[in-house]
């Protein structure tokens, strides 16, 4: 008796998993791994299970921007922002809180792909961009 309410205590547990979940933490593994390309898909279908997987949503921004793909980093990260400002959270990234994952994303990661974007069209930046630029490069490498 003992064992069968462990055994169905577990699988309820097992059950109560975040929709997307397994794809989302494939999708990390692979982004860990710098396997930007890879990770994507798996990022993509965790947004399809679940299309409040904000998380997904950032990480996928954050894989874009990598490959310098800034024109749909930035589209990924809106939408994290718009999730997240819902008060809708699915998973730890990382070492983030909650109530750190907006700000990271309105300081630190969209700014970064706007800049690049436009450094990537030829576009000049002002000063003021560049200064923020700067800023950003100092949270992005702390060293």
């Amino acid at each position: 008796m003992k064992y069968l309410l462990l055994f169905l205590t577990a699988l309820i547990i097992s059950g109560c998993n975040t929709k997307g979940k397994d794809s989302y933490d494939a999708g990390v593994l692979l982004f860990q791994e710098k396997n930007y390309s890879e990770c994507i898909p798996e990022f993509e279908k965790a947004v399809i299970e679940n299309p409040d997987f904000g998380e997904a949503y950032m990480y996928m921004g954050r894989a874009y921007n990598s490959l310098q793909k800034y024109d749909l980093s930035i589209d990924n990260y809106q939408k994290s922002l718009g999730i997240f400002k819902q008060d809708k959270f699915n998973a730890k990234v990382e070492h983030l809180p909650d109530n750190k994952k907006i700000a990271q994303v309105e300081e630190v990661w969209l700014p970064y792909s706007q800049i690049q974007q436009k450094i990537q069209k030829g576009i000049q930046l002002t000063d003021i961009e560049i200064q923020k630029q700067e800023e950003i490069i100092k949270k992005l490498d702390p060293k």
